[in-house]
């Protein structure tokens, strides 16, 4: 009774630790973003970008001391930049980014994040688990996309860029079709075919652009739910500049 007792008294300084750092973790505004674990979001979407990046991984042997996010803007534009998990484990999201300075014209645009205050208490998240979406004027998806694809690292970027990376899911089963065109032009510079995407599963069109002119893209996906056979039909539009500054 009496060991009971004491361990009834103890609890609440126990369990209060727990309770701090995950009140910590919870996402809210850190100065310069607001970062950290969402309530599980409900897409209300047919299909939802959740990463458009350019295909680059540098090696990482365990969680960098901070992250960074560079992209090219061919005008000046309001920028709404969210970093999230591509495959959810722990609902991680941060965005309302206030970069130091404006963004501009140009590759002259970064932000940097410390992985410390979030990223590193939640040991299952590698860099790479995380996608990155910086929308251009809308702050929220749309059925077209206009987006800076964004240079993902922690230490060296590459140049050229030669290949990206978009990541999608859709709400139910589907069969999709991909292309990308460049402005102007009818006949599509790559196309890919996905026979049956499973709903609420991340999936990636990787093009490679080594051969590519630089201008202004789209991608297009088409395609239908095999449940409903309702049509999809999403845009992303978006400038290839090759040689990063």
């Amino acid at each position: 009774m009496r060991s009971s007792l004491v361990f009834a008294l103890l609890l609440p300084f126990i369990l209060t630790p727990v309770a701090s750092a995950q009140s910590h973790l919870q996402y809210q505004n850190r100065g310069n973003r607001y970062e950290g674990i969402r309530p599980k979001p409900v897409s209300g979407y047919d299909i939802d970008l959740i990463s458009a990046r350019v295909d680059y991984k540098e090696e990482v042997e365990q969680m960098p001391a901070q992250l960074k996010v560079k992209f090219y803007l061919q005008d000046t534009a309001a920028v709404h930049l969210t970093v999230r998990e591509v495959d959810y484990k722990y609902y991680y999201w941060m965005d309302k980014v206030r970069p130091s300075e404006p963004w501009r014209r140009g590759f002259d645009n970064v932000f940097v994040w410390p992985t410390q205050d979030v990223i590193r208490q939640l040991d299952e998240i590698k860099m790479y688990d995380l996608g990155v979406v910086a929308r251009l004027q809308k702050s929220r998806p749309s059925k077209v996309e206009r987006v800076a694809p964004a240079i993902f690292y922690h230490s060296q970027f590459p140049s050229p860029i030669k290949g990206y990376l978009f990541t999608f899911k859709t709400n139910g089963d589907a069969l999709l079709s991909c292309s990308i065109y460049k402005e102007g032009e009818a006949e599509p510079v790559f196309t890919s075919i996905f026979p049956r995407q499973r709903g609420g599963r991340p999936f990636t069109v990787r093009w490679d652009s080594s051969q590519a002119r630089k201008g202004s893209y789209r991608l297009v996906i088409t395609g239908y739910f095999l449940n409903t056979s309702d049509p999809i039909d999403q845009t992303v539009r978006f400038y290839h500049q090759p040689i990063v500054e």
